[in-house]
């Protein structure tokens, strides 16, 4: 045979190759999009990468079941960055670009704040898995904003209750100038107040500064019986190596789970005033013998190779629940996966235990989990759950 020939058929082959995989990858009509917002970079960038996993976990057993409405489900997702500008735009993206019709995601409840009244106008249901501040309630759009995780109105009763039945009398609180920070600030305060508790400080913070020696030194003149403290992972790792340098370690912490995961290898000075220091913290917490939990979690680590943190499993949920209202409306169509997602959360059983949303989209009940960092051996930290609470 000669070279003209072999060099026809060698491009026959490729030729028919390529219209084969054209032929059999899935086409536009053939794919249901959803969008994912979740923080990559940033002050979350580590929690974000964990979470997302959680949500494209869901979507590959999904299409591993038969997609949805017999079409493979795609999730774009992008990056948050831990910000409610670059949230926002993120929405905006989706929605106006890729015109996906429901969003999981954004992760903080900033950029949540950001996107309520675009996506109320759009008609672009969301569901966050990590957006926890109060605030959000109480917005004229929030039904749009539904939430696989809970308020904080769960955290901050908790956080007080903890003061309150240790017998502290005088408290400091510390949280980045954030719907988040504010929104557990002001639970714990009301909920310390009705207990006669006096909070000595109250201070809100710049979490993009990273430079606390001045908050820290007031918190240190105040005096107090035990500090409360509200942030991300970056900023609350300065917060921690400034106060251990003031001597703050000798005080207890209360911390929210917003600090919950902070890698040591990261940051290491935090993680050692951590494990040393006396410093628990709140995160929301699935009980781990739940079926459905221990279905997720090994199928998580069976995929990524790790266990999941904080907020994997609502995301987890959030993408489970969003291709059931799809199948359940019967088209890819906005208001209408809205009013299906809420004919569904009602004792919903998910891999973070009973979804029930309220009209306002959010869950009715919670179990928080309390917290520590120990060091196992010099430099090896491990996070460990003392005790579980349910609201």
């Amino acid at each position: 045979m000669s070279k003209k020939w072999i060099v026809v058929i060698i491009a026959v082959v490729v030729v028919v190759a390529v219209v084969l995989a054209l032929t059999l990858r899935p086409t536009k009509e053939e794919q249901i999009k959803i969008g994912g917002i979740f923080d990559m970079t940033g002050g979350l960038a580590e929690m974000g990468d964990l979470i997302s996993k959680g949500a494209r976990l869901a979507v590959e057993e999904i299409n591993a079941a038969g997609g949805v409405l017999g079409k493979e489900l795609v999730l774009l997702i992008e990056d948050g960055a831990t910000s409610a500008d670059t949230g926002f735009t993120a929405f905006k993206k989706l929605v106006e670009v890729d015109e996906v019709e429901v969003i999981v995601g954004p992760m903080i409840s900033g950029a949540v704040m950001a996107c309520g009244a675009y996506a109320k106008d759009m008609e672009v249901p969301f569901i966050s898995p990590s957006a926890t501040s109060p605030l959000i309630t109480n917005q004229t759009w929030t039904e749009w904003a539904l939430r696989t995780c809970t308020s904080d109105a769960f955290q901050g009763r908790l956080l007080a209750e903890i003061i309150i039945k240790e017998g502290y009398q005088k408290a400091a609180i510390l949280v980045q100038d954030t719907p988040y920070g504010i929104g557990i600030e002001q639970v714990v305060e009301e909920s310390l107040k009705a207990a006669n508790v006096t909070v000595v400080e109250s201070i809100r913070y710049d979490a993009k500064r990273l430079d606390y020696l001045t908050e820290l030194g007031r918190i240190k003149d105040a005096n107090p019986d035990v500090i409360v403290q509200v942030g991300y992972h970056t900023d609350s790792a300065k917060v921690y190596e400034q106060a251990g340098l003031l001597g703050l370690n000798v005080t207890p912490w209360l911390v929210a789970e917003g600090v919950y995961g902070l890698p040591a290898s990261t940051y290491p000075a935090a993680a050692a005033f951590m494990a040393n220091a006396n410093l628990r913290g709140a995160t929301l917490a699935p009980d781990p013998t739940l079926p459905a939990y221990v279905a997720f979690k090994a199928a998580y680590e069976g995929r990524w190779g790790k266990s999941p943190g904080v907020y994997c499993d609502t995301a987890y949920d959030a993408v489970k629940l969003i291709a059931l209202a799809i199948n359940k409306a019967g088209e890819y169509d906005g208001a209408k996966i809205k009013d299906a997602l809420y004919e569904l959360g009602v004792g919903y059983s998910g891999a973070s235990g009973t979804i029930t949303w309220d009209v306002k989209g959010d869950r009715v009940s919670a179990t928080y989990g309390v917290w520590e960092l120990q060091e196992t051996s010099p430099g090896v930290y491990n996070y460990t759950i003392l005790e579980y609470h349910t609201f």
